[in-house]
Order: C-alpha cells, then structure tokens, then sequence
C-alpha cells in the first residue's frame, strides 16, 4: 500500500518555518511521520497536493499531522471495508494535559484518508481513543472551570497542527507516550485496582524510564516515566516527570519538568517546566514556564514568564498575526519563535505569539551604581539618587 504524504508549506507562526520542520528528539515532525509509515508496511510518495484521483488502496496523509506510535496500524485496522475511502475523526476532549472527566465529546477531522476503489467522497471514520492510564491523585478538585479533574494518557491520539497552541497539545501527549507504551500491555489483562496502584507508586513509575549513554543523573533527582537522551546533565534534587530530554540538555539543580519536551542542548536553570514545548538550544532562568511553547536558540530571562488563564474564560484566544484564534484550552501561556532573546521581569498575557528573531530587552535596568561607601540611596527610573545625609540624622533621631 503507498501513503501519498503532502507537503504543509505554510509557516506555523510564530515560526517562519512549516510544522513539518518542527523538531522532537526522533528528528523533525516530518521525519517522525515517515518512519511511522514505514513502520506500518506502507510505501511512501512525496507530493505537494493529492493526487487527482488518488490511486485505489492507499493512504493520503499531510505532514501537519502528529500521530501516537499505534495510530496508523489502528486506523488501517479499522478500515471496514477496503472498497470504500474512510477519513479520519478522532475524538479529543480529553488531549489537553488538564481535563475534566466529564467533559463532552469533541470530534476533530484529521487529514489521514483512506482511498479504496470508487470514487465516492470519503466516509468519516470514527476512533474513540481509550486511556490506559488516568492519573487523579494529587491533583485538585476543582482548578479554575475545570472540575473532577484528571490527566489522561492514550495509545492513539492524533493532533492536526493548524496553530502553534495545536503543538503545545501534540507535545504533551508525546511526553506521556512512554509511559503509555509500557502500561499498555497490562491494561485489561491486571485487575484495575492492582494496575492503579502500580502505577501509583512513585516506586513503581522511578523505573520506568528510558535513559540515553554517558547520563550524569544525580542521586537525588527522581525520574519518572521519562525518556533521557544522551550526554544529558540533571542536577541534584531535580524531578521530571513524563517527559522527553533531548541530546545534551543540562537541567541545574531544583529544576522540575513535567509533561513536557526539551530540545538537545537546552538548559534549564532550576525552573518549574509544565506542559511546554522548550526548543533546541534554549535557556531558561525563569523560575516558571507552564503550557508554553519556545523555540529553538531562545534566551529567556530571570523573572520573566507568561500568564496562561483568564478568570472566568473557558477558552484561552491565541493573538496570531492581529487575529483572535479560538483554542478551545483553559489555560494556555505564549507562542515564542526562533531565536528570541526576553529579557528580565516581563509578564505577557495569555495567548500572545512572538514571532522569530525578537528581542525584547530589559528597560529600567540599573546601569549607575553609588561608588563612594555608606550612602543611602533610593531608586528614580533607572539612577539612584543619594539621600541627603542631614535627612537621615533627623530620621535616627
């Protein structure tokens, strides 16, 4: 069976650059997506558009497209009848990394299609992905709108990237993916009490990782369900959880980071990494970065961050090139290209997107300093003046 896989060439801002050139650590999203064809059995056709009419019995298919490790054996093997073309829906309520349980379904269009021998427009094809693992504990009842809230991890999932917030949802869910892929084999065949409290155990999880060569890994830090690439440095009491360290990332001591992707070569210097996707190449000092996605060779600053919920929204509206975009996440921080520098002691408001090559430099940077002892000064813009020594002889008076 050929898989004719079309080329997105639209930038994905902030990014100048297409979804397809976006890296995780298996290599670009295009490259990912075509190993897993090949790993399906499929031939693969580079094309620019869909052929017209596309050959019977093969699968078309846009690299804009993120799918989980099982998706394309699951939609082939649920093709019905092989003489009819099928599109893929996917059911996806439950992808963001918060959500309630009770939330109602929310079917999304995927372009993955099946073409058999008519020509008759492609049936939807509906998949319900099932959780092999609900994680409930720990987290809070309630959290903004969100109510009975838990964190769910899928063997099947496929995310459609229109937007850069569509990444930052495809990054979080391919976090999760090894722990999914060891858990998987047991759901069904373990009673679920014992599965729950398997994986329940921080025991239990602290074993399953995956970890690349020549590690420095402190004694103190706890992994858990993580895959580590290789040459990667994690300093003493650092915790990461369900997440994906590339090549030669260094994580300084007291760093957390959960459910989230680290490009090769990143640093992290003790901040608190939820739900983000951090590029190759970059540094962050912050102390917070929560459901953000940074490009590569960024630069963020001390005391910088961003805001990712608006009280009393439900849904979090993206700032894309001047036009508000619908989400549909409750919380959700900034979009940060390529190459940007973001200096000390900046808040930006939820859903703002900074496209590549910005430099957002510190204003009232301190830049003259007292240079005679014992003085007492205070701060005007960005200059010290000096308290009249007379005034505070009468204070200590």
């Amino acid at each position: 069976m050929k898989a004719y896989v079309v080329a997105g060439r639209r930038p994905l801002p902030p990014f100048r650059k297409p979804v397809s050139e976006v890296r995780f650590k298996e290599g670009t999203l295009r490259e990912r997506l075509e190993a897993q064809l090949r790993d399906a059995g499929l031939e693969l056709v580079a094309v620019d558009a869909a052929p017209a009419p596309v050959p019977a019995r093969s699968i078309v298919v846009s690299d804009e497209v993120v799918l989980s490790e099982k998706m394309l054996r699951r939609f082939l093997a649920a093709i019905p009848d092989r003489g009819k073309s099928y599109q893929l829906e996917i059911e996806s309520a439950r992808f963001t990394m918060l959500a309630s349980q009770s939330a109602p379904e929310q079917w999304k269009r995927i372009p993955l299609t099946y073409h058999g021998d008519g020509d008759a427009a492609p049936e939807p094809l509906r998949i319900q992905p099932k959780s092999v693992f609900d994680v409930v504990e720990g987290l809070p009842p309630r959290m903004h709108l969100l109510t009975d809230i838990a964190v769910y991890f899928f063997d099947v999932w496929a995310v459609h990237v229109d937007y850069w917030f569509d990444l930052q949802t495809a990054t979080s869910l391919y976090s999760r993916e090894l722990v999914t892929r060891m858990i998987s084999p047991f759901r069904g065949r373990v009673p679920n009490v014992i599965l729950d409290w398997f994986t329940s155990s921080p025991f239990v999880m602290s074993r399953f990782n995956s970890i690349g060569k020549r590690c420095r890994i402190h004694r103190t830090a706890i992994l858990e369900g993580c895959t580590i690439g290789d040459d990667v440095e994690i300093g003493p009491f650092s915790y990461c959880r369900s997440s994906v360290i590339g090549d030669r990332a260094v994580l300084r001591e007291k760093s957390a980071v959960k459910m989230s992707y680290l490009g090769p070569r990143s640093f992290v210097m003790g901040a608190d990494i939820v739900n983000s996707y951090v590029g190759a190449e970059t540094s962050i000092f912050t102390p917070m970065l929560y459901n953000v996605v940074f490009g590569e060779r960024g630069f963020l600053s001390g005391g910088s961050g961003f805001a990712d919920f608006i009280v009393g929204a439900s849904s979090i509206p993206a700032t894309i090139e001047g036009k508000q975009v619908p989400s549909g996440l409750p919380f959700l921080a900034s979009g940060v290209g390529d190459d940007v520098f973001i200096g000390a002691n900046m808040i930006f408001a939820p859903g703002r997107t900074i496209p590549d090559g910005t430099q957002l430099l510190d204003h009232g940077l301190i830049k003259q300093v007292p240079t005679s002892p014992n003085g007492a000064y205070v701060l005007s813009g960005d200059e010290f003046v000096q308290i009249p020594e007379s005034f505070l002889k009468r204070r200590s008076a």
